[in-house]
């Protein structure tokens, strides 16, 4: 399942010095508003690090507006990430280590094509 969403704004907040919460109001290719947001991890300077989705369905689009500017229109491929991730699994608070994920990812069938583009 291939998503378009054009990044609108970006909140930053600190939750303490080493944390933060950043939010990124999106509109999608069907004029479908929605929110989103991760916890970020703050450097000395109070700036952004790194970021971790709330929602396991949501890290690679979170990933992926971490990196990005407003006004900016991205694509995402969510389609390997689904077959991992149902959604039953945002009922559940824990959260796989990185080598669950490879583990699990690496049974699935490999999907041929772009997993972002970004369109300028």
């Amino acid at each position: 399942m291939i998503k378009t969403f054009t990044l609108k704004k970006i909140e930053e907040k600190h939750i303490s010095d080493s944390e933060g919460k950043m939010s990124f109001h999106l509109v999608d290719e069907n004029d479908i508003r929605r929110t989103v947001w991760g916890t970020t991890t703050l450097d000395e300077n109070n700036l952004p690090t790194s970021i971790i989705a709330n929602q396991t369905r949501e890290h690679p689009l979170i990933q992926c507006l971490f990196n990005s500017q407003v006004n900016e229109t991205i694509k995402i491929e969510f389609t390997q990430y689904n077959d991992i991730f149902e959604r039953k699994d945002e009922e559940v608070n824990t959260t796989p280590t990185v080598e669950d994920l490879i583990k699990e990812m690496q049974k699935k069938p490999l999907r041929m094509g772009e997993l972002l583009q970004v369109v300028e």
